[in-house]
C-alpha cells in the first residue's frame, strides 16, 4: 500500500508502489486520466526456519502454521518527506509525501498488509489506501504471498476523475527473499522481490 511497502504492498510492491508515486505526481499536477494502481509490496527476511521469539509484535494464529515463529507479529515500514508546502493564501502546510505500510503475519499462514501511500505537490495531494489479505508460506529463506483480497481507495485532491473507494485490485501470487537480521535500531526484517527492491520492516512496538 508494496516504498514500497511490499504495503503490502507486496505485490511487486516495489515496481507498483513507484508506480503509484508517480500517478500522485501526475493527478497531483492536474492529470484528469488518473488511473488506478495498487501497489503494496512486502520486504522483509527470516533468518532461520525454526521456532524462537517473534520478531514483531506478537499477534497469534493457529497452532502448527506455515510461518516460522521469529517472523510472527506485526511489522511496520514507511518514510515521510522532509519537504512540505505551504498554502499561499491560508500559511497552512498540505499532508507530507509519504509511506506507510502494516504488515501482520500468523502462524496458520494468514497475512494482512495495510498500506498508505502520499504524495503531495503544492496544495494538490494524492492518497492511495491498499488493504490485503491472504495466506503466506515460507520455504528456506523464501516467503510466499498468496492475497485472497485486495482493496485499494484512491483519493485526489485536485482530480477526482480517478478517485474510487474499495476497488478490487489485481491478486497475483508473489515471492520474496526474507533476511531477519539486527542493526543499530533493533530488529529488522528485509523482504526483497524478484526485481531486487527491498524494504525493511520493524517489529511494531
Amino acid at each position: 500500500m508494496r516504498t514500497k511497502m511490499r504495503f503490502n504492498m507486496r505485490k511487486g510492491a516495489a515496481a507498483l508502489a513507484g508506480g503509484v508515486l508517480a500517478l500522485g505526481v501526475l493527478t497531483a499536477c492536474g492529470d484528469d486520466d488518473a488511473a488506478s494502481g495498487s501497489p503494496f509490496d512486502k520486504k522483509g527476511q527470516a533468518a532461520s526456519d525454526q521456532g524462537g521469539s517473534g520478531g514483531g509484535k506478537n499477534d497469534s494464529g493457529g497452532k502448527g502454521g506455515k510461518v516460522p515463529a521469529e517472523l510472527v507479529g506485526v511489522w511496520t515500514t514507511g518514510s515521510v518527506s522532509t519537504i512540505n508546502y505551504e498554502d499561499a493564501m491560508t500559511g497552512a502546510l498540505a499532508p507530507p509525501s509519504g509511506t506507510h505500510s502494516e504488515l501482520t503475519l500468523k502462524s496458520d499462514g494468514s497475512y494482512s498488509q495495510n498500506g498508505l501511500l502520499q504524495s503531495t505537490v503544492y496544495n494538490c495531494t494524492t492518497s492511495l489506501f491498499v488493504m490485503e489479505e491472504g495466506k503466506a508460506s515460507v520455504q528456506g529463506d523464501k516467503i510466499t504471498f498468496k492475497p485472497s483480497k485486495l482493496k485499494t481507495t484512491m483519493q485526489n485532491t485536485c482530480s477526482k476523475s480517478g478517485n474510487h473507494t474499495n476497488k478490487d485490485g489485481e491478486k497475483k501470487t508473489t515471492v520474496d527473499t526474507f533476511e531477519l537480521t539486527e542493526d543499530e535500531y533493533g530488529p529488522l526484517l528485509r523482504l526483497t522481490d524478484d526485481t531486487g527492491a527491498s524494504s525493511d520492516y520493524r517489529p511494531e512496538k
